[in-house]
């Protein structure tokens, strides 16, 4: 008991101190769980600048890659165009070699013409001339007439008129040489006017398109360095992010680790207040079995001392009147109740009230049978109704049966002493349960006596085992005779 009352006092103390220990874990829990409240929070905001931040860089990786399609494709333009300006500066060489062929053939034009017109001046000359001889020599239409008829003879008149035509044939000769110089004159005047035209055509055509081909050049050229200088800008601006990038994922990875030191200082924590608590419990848990071993010492030794008073009380009320011995051992280590009363009861078996002639004593399977009294083994058998049963005729002709046993120890014609182990509890027969069936019978061997006359006192102790004695055994018959 001292020991006892040392261990409750070393758990008292423990217990005082505990309170003070609890709040500075509660503490540092509180601490350690806003810290990491705060670097979760650190990390999400920086996870989140990081998020936008990408989108900046694939903005411009997207915006750049738009770029540099624009310039391959406008670079394929300008490439396609530089091939046609190429083909067109071939085919000003070419026409401007037509233009020198067609200038070389005005100045053989021009050459022809200006003969033409000498010829032409010659002609008019020599019309001029014979016009102005015919005039002088009298050739008119009048004279020619007078000519003719001066005529000496027909001969002569023949070959007036022959002269006369010959003059007017030459004159008719100069007039249409004259004309178709003319004519040529002004043909070779329209194939010169419409050759420098076509020359000046092809030189303004030609220099045309060589104008728009070298201003679209331009434009192309101007463009491309306009998107260049757009995909440098671009390009610093996805530098700038990447870097941005890479500074964010820096510090969320600092922080992490930070996160993942603070959560493990919190495991480590949580494992040493886990530690503490197992053994604060375990203190608990040694205080409240001292406790209740202190409880328990003193209810057993109240309970022995009542056990042993009650079995002391049972023991001497197991030697009923009449020199009857209880059939049940009085032990400490064995249970037993009444289940089955002397009297009118419902029949457990079927439906209706049946008279039970006997004490129902339940127990444990195996428990010791006793002789109530010394006699001789009349009966030991087995029967549908009683089960396993024996019936033991005492000297003065009364007898008693014990019946549903599981096991028979004794034989018929056997002697047996009071308190003799006869048989085992069971249930064989008609039984619902493990008990004995144990009646007293009259010596005419049909009556039934109540074993409350007998054993009163130990029935009041178990008068409550089973609620059918006060419904249906009062007012109580003493005997029962079949």
């Amino acid at each position: 008991m001292k020991k006892l009352i040392r261990i409750i006092s070393f758990l008292l103390v423990i217990a005082t101190a505990v309170p003070a220990l609890s709040l500075n874990i509660s503490f540092d829990a509180a601490v350690t769980n806003d810290r990491i409240r705060e670097k979760q929070n650190e990390i999400s905001a920086l996870q989140s600048l990081l998020k936008e931040q990408s989108k900046n860089s694939d903005s411009a990786r997207k915006k750049i890659a738009e770029i540099q399609n624009d310039i391959e494709q406008t670079e394929e333009r300008k490439v396609e165009l530089i091939e046609k300006i190429t083909d067109l500066e071939e085919t000003i060489l070419s026409t401007k070699e037509l233009i020198r062929t067609y200038e070389e053939l005005i100045q053989l034009k021009e050459e022809e013409i200006s003969e033409t017109e000498k010829e032409l001046s010659a002609e008019e000359a020599s019309l001029i001339e014979f016009l102005r001889y015919d005039y002088e020599s009298g050739s008119s239409s009048l004279k020619t007439i007078e000519f003719l008829l001066d005529s000496a003879s027909l001969s002569d008149f023949l070959s007036n008129i022959q002269y006369i035509g010959t003059l007017m044939d030459y004159q008719e000769h100069l007039m249409q040489s004259i004309e178709n110089t003319g004519v040529k004159y002004e043909g070779q005047k329209y194939d010169l006017d419409t050759t420098k035209t076509e020359k000046e055509e092809y030189a303004k055509q030609m220099n045309a398109e060589l104008d728009e081909a070298t201003a679209l050049r331009e434009q192309l050229m101007e463009y491309i360095y306009k998107l260049e200088a757009s995909e440098l800008e671009y390009e610093a601006v996805l530098q700038s992010s990447e870097s941005a990038e890479k500074e964010l994922t820096s510090q969320i990875k600092a922080a992490q680790a930070e996160e993942a030191e603070l959560i493990k200082e919190e495991k480590e924590r949580l494992r040493r207040e886990e530690e503490e608590r197992k053994r604060r419990e375990e203190e608990e848990r040694k205080k409240r079995e001292a406790e209740e071993l202190a409880r328990k010492l003193k209810e057993s030794q109240q309970a022995s001392e009542r056990e042993k008073a009650a079995l002391a009380e049972a023991s001497a009320a197991a030697y009923g009147s009449g020199g009857y011995l209880w059939p049940i051992p009085i032990d400490s280590t064995i249970h037993f109740w009444i289940t089955g009363w002397f009297g009118y009861e419902p029949n457990p078996l079927r439906a209706g009230i049946r008279f039970h002639k006997a004490y129902d004593i339940g127990a444990a399977s195996g428990t010791p049978i006793l002789a109530a009294r010394a006699g001789k083994v009349i009966t030991a058998k087995y029967s549908s109704s009683y089960g396993n049963y024996v019936v033991i005729l005492h000297s003065d002709g009364w007898s008693t049966l014990y019946a549903h046993a599981s096991k028979l120890l004794v034989s018929v014609g056997q002697k047996v002493e009071r308190g003799d182990v006869i048989a085992k509890v069971g249930t064989t027969g008609d039984s619902t349960g493990n008990h004995l069936h144990f009646e007293i019978i009259q010596p005419d061997g049909k009556t039934r006596v109540d074993p409350w006359d007998y054993f009163e006192k130990l029935s009041k102790m178990h008068i409550n085992d089973s609620p059918r004695y006060d419904k249906y055994n009062n007012p109580r018959k003493k005997y029962y005779t079949p």
